[in-house]
Order: structure tokens, then sequence, then C-alpha cells
């Protein structure tokens, strides 16, 4: 089990103003942030850049990348440049695709003396249950399987390939850290006893997640749209720092 389980606070917002208003209102909470694909169309790279060199906060960017090797490898520098902790890329990409970026990653930030970011691989989304994810892989290939099922056959690869670490549902996480210890784990899909479950189909809470060995988990609805986010902030740190 990790020493400890970080919480990252997704910035679900179509503006960069109400973003940073979230950032500047959780100041001295302990946390990261995610920048996911809305907040990045609506403001570009210098939501990140203002988070990073600006606030001086620690960001994981989910984009998910996932396009031919040498798109994504360019993708993967230009995260590094922003200095990003962390970033996403789909493992269903491929072999050549992961293992070209982490190796050129490495180099790149070798040479510039810079902390290379964690590659997280992404398996599956947490959005699917059992009969979605069904559609899709019999869709893909004339047979059904289980997201359990593929999660496996990708998460198997993520380190051979050069991966970091895992996105991955609440619901494979001990499985995951049973048969692959070391690899890093980030779980969305993440609320608090008692709150709504959107559109996540999978979900943990805090404590769960904690206990089944979540290095990071990530929580965007149930703290954006609290009527005070830091209160609820502190009640996630609160449930992640009980032995």
């Amino acid at each position: 089990m990790p020493d400890k389980t970080e919480l990252i606070v997704a910035l679900d917002h179509p503006a960069l103003k109400d973003a940073l208003a979230l950032v500047d209102e959780l100041d001295r909470l302990p946390v990261l942030y995610k920048v996911g694909s809305g907040l990045f169309m609506a403001a570009g790279p210098d939501v990140v850049r203002e988070l990073v060199s600006g606030r001086g906060k620690r960001v994981f960017l989910d984009l998910k990348f996932h396009d031919i090797p040498n798109t994504v490898e360019k993708a993967a520098l230009q995260a590094a440049l922003l200095g990003v902790e962390m970033f996403t890329l789909h493992l269903a990409g491929g072999r050549r695709m992961v293992s070209q970026t982490s190796a050129e990653l490495t180099r790149f930030c070798n040479e510039r003396g810079s902390r290379k970011p964690r590659i997280l691989g992404v398996s599956v989304l947490t959005s699917f249950d059992g009969a979605a994810w069904s559609e899709v892989t019999t869709a893909q290939t004339g047979h059904a399987a289980s997201p359990a099922q593929s999660l496996v056959g990708l998460v198997s690869n993520a380190a051979l390939w050069g991966a970091d670490g895992i996105v991955c549902s609440p619901l494979e996480l001990e499985a995951v850290r049973a048969r692959f210890p070391g690899l890093y784990t980030v779980v969305p899909g993440i609320r608090p006893k008692g709150a709504a479950l959107d559109d996540q189909a999978r979900v943990m809470t805090p404590t769960e997640a904690r206990v089944a060995g979540a290095n990071a988990i990530v929580v965007g609805r149930p703290v954006t749209a609290s009527a005070d986010p830091a209160k609820a902030v502190a009640d996630i740190l609160q449930d992640l720092a009980c032995p």
C-alpha cells in the first residue's frame, strides 16, 4: 500500500477565470489539479502555465493522447515543457506509441535536466459498465469482453511498454495493486459517501480507495459543485489521512 493517497481536484470548468477562482479558494490545501479536455479547449496551454508557473501548483494533464506515435511523442514533449507532473495516453494506442513516447520523453528531460512527467496509461473509462463495454468490444472484435478482462490485457503491458502508471476504475484497483504492485495508480470515479454518482458507473469512496491502495484519487463535481469547496476538499483529505 502507498505511504499516502493524494487528492487531485478536477478543474471541470468552461472558463479559465472560474477554474482559477477555485484554485485560489483551495490555495492552502495540499492537492493537485486536473486539467482535462474541456478546460484545455477553452483556455489552451495558458491555463497549465498559469497553474504551474504563476501559482506554483502541481498539474495532472488529462488529455488522453491517442494518435500515431510521432504525434503523441510531440504532444508529450510539450506537456513536459509545460511542467506537468503527469499526463495520460490511451494504452489502446499500442506498444510502439507508448514506448516511443516514453523513450523520447526520458531523453528529452535528461538533456534538459528536468523532471520527467509520469506517463499514465488509460485502459477502460469509468463511465463504462459491463453492458456498454460489451457493445464496444463486440463491435471491435466480434467478441464481448468485460471491463476487467480488457483492463488486465492492457495493464499487463503498461510497464513493459514504458508507462509509469495507469488510470483505473475503483472496482479494478485491488486486482491491479495485487498483480502490478509497481504501477502508480490514479483512480477517478471517486464519490464521498452520500454524493451523487452523476455519469460514473463504477465508484468508490475516498476511504475505500485509500484502503485499496490508490496512489492518487480524482474528485470533480463533489468539490466543484459544492457550496463550500474548501470544506469538501478538507473533508476528503481527512478521510485520506485516517489510518
